[in-house]
């Protein structure tokens, strides 16, 4: 809460400075250029001092898995409503079946056949989820450090967008949104942002995350399409696999948000 709050202040007071200066206004909000003061809810440990992963709430409202060498990489391409026959078509291009299936899979969507081929290249193994605006990739045979020449490398390889990945970056950390965005089910954002400035802002944040959380229910993340690669999983990926499969709702069938 103090590193937070420093942070808003810091934030407030160039605000500040920039108003009373008159200097023109910069053509975009400076987002990503400092790490996100966001509330830690849950942490996962290994006998570390420093936790293996945590989920945060991020400023729109969404619980956000961060995980420290766990290697996700989201693949958006605005289509936040695909259709089904696509991932389809995917899986039976990624998943091994016959090369003429895997050729009209390619034509479907030749992005997810450029995810399975980066995979190819450097002997990944994971799981590939849909999700509403493209796909997420995690990566479970190799430990990766976020703010390496080669994660940004890596993760610019499979897709992944500019903001995300200095995003991973800053936060030194990789980040899977676990729960649906509020705007695509008709909700607004949160009324205050963290750090709260009093306990009313708090109490009508707790409403709203009350509200979230009823609207949400009826909404997966992401889906579980399948398995790819061979390799073992790294110790203790495997709990964070089943609590993302667990938040994101990602076998559930529900519509995705």
């Amino acid at each position: 809460m103090e590193a937070a709050a420093g942070v808003a202040r810091d934030v407030a007071r160039r605000v500040a400075e920039r108003i009373a200066s008159e200097r023109p206004k910069s053509p975009a909000y400076p987002y990503g250029d400092r790490p996100l003061p966001e509330p830690l809810l849950r942490e996962f440990r290994n006998g570390t001092e420093a936790p293996k992963a945590v989920i945060t709430r991020n400023a729109y409202g969404a619980l956000v898995l961060n995980t420290r060498d766990m290697m996700f990489a989201d693949i958006d391409h605005g289509k936040a409503d695909a259709k089904p026959s696509e991932s389809g078509g995917f899986l039976r291009s990624l998943f091994g079946k016959s090369k003429s299936e895997s050729s009209s899979a390619a034509v479907a969507d030749p992005a997810v056949t450029e995810i399975q081929n980066v995979a190819q290249r450097h002997n990944l193994a994971g799981r590939i989820y849909k999700t509403a605006g493209g796909y997420r990739v995690l990566v479970l045979n190799r430990r990766f450090v976020p703010t390496s020449a080669e994660t940004e490398a890596m993760l610019r390889e499979f897709g992944s967008d500019a903001l995300y990945i200095r995003l991973c970056k800053l936060q030194e950390s990789f980040r899977a949104r676990l729960t649906p965005k509020p705007w695509r089910f008709g909700l607004v954002q949160p009324p205050f942002p963290f750090p709260f400035s009093s306990a009313k802002e708090e109490a009508m944040v707790r409403e709203w995350e009350a509200k979230y959380a009823a609207k949400s229910a009826a909404f997966a993340t992401c889906k579980f399409l399948g398995a790819f690669g061979s390799g073992g999983v790294e110790t203790g990926f495997d709990e964070l696999v089943q609590v993302h499969d667990h938040e994101t709702k990602a076998t559930s069938g529900l519509p995705l948000a």
